[in-house]
């Protein structure tokens, strides 16, 4: 049975595979440029994170599980299936971002999680959690804006005539 760090931080490559699926979906073939540009904004820094956790996967000697993440695959085909192929209309970028903002709390605690760790568990001494944290508050608050501007049209009552 894998030690709980293991099983931890699989889990969590496994929401980032998602991640970085949707948002270069909406990089690529999103119709508003603001999006794009959003997503363009985004996606190196998502992409940091998870080479970072990747080399903790390594570090702690588990390496991604590919059961999670072929699951992480699936889950985000099934998503985009849902939202629709270009995540075009306001809904479907509504529920991205909220995904995407919902993932972004999880590294966030990740982050947070691990830095408590690391006191402990010298396999996670070379890693500065404290900036990821700073960056994954950062992700978070600019995704949340984004989501909550969309939330005043997508959300408001429609006129009926």
């Amino acid at each position: 049975m894998a030690e709980p760090l293991t099983t931890y931080v699989n889990d969590h490559l496994g929401g980032a595979r998602i991640a970085l699926q949707l948002l270069e979906a909406m990089h690529d073939q999103h119709d508003d440029q603001q999006f794009r540009d959003f997503a363009g904004a985004l996606l190196p820094e998502i992409q940091a994170d998870d080479r970072t956790l990747r080399t903790i996967a390594e570090k702690i000697g588990s390496g991604p599980s590919a059961i999670k993440e072929v699951s992480g695959w699936l889950l985000e085909k099934a998503g985009r299936l849902k939202l629709g192929h270009t995540g075009s209309t306001d809904f479907a970028m509504f529920e991205s971002l909220e995904l995407l903002v919902l993932g972004i709390h999880g590294k966030l605690c990740l982050w947070k999680a691990l830095l408590v760790a690391s006191r402990s568990d010298s396999r996670l001494d070379e890693f500065n959690f404290e900036t990821l944290i700073d960056r994954a508050q950062q992700q978070y608050d600019v995704t949340e804006s984004k989501r909550l501007n969309l939330a005043q049209t997508v959300l408001a009552p429609t006129s009926s005539a």
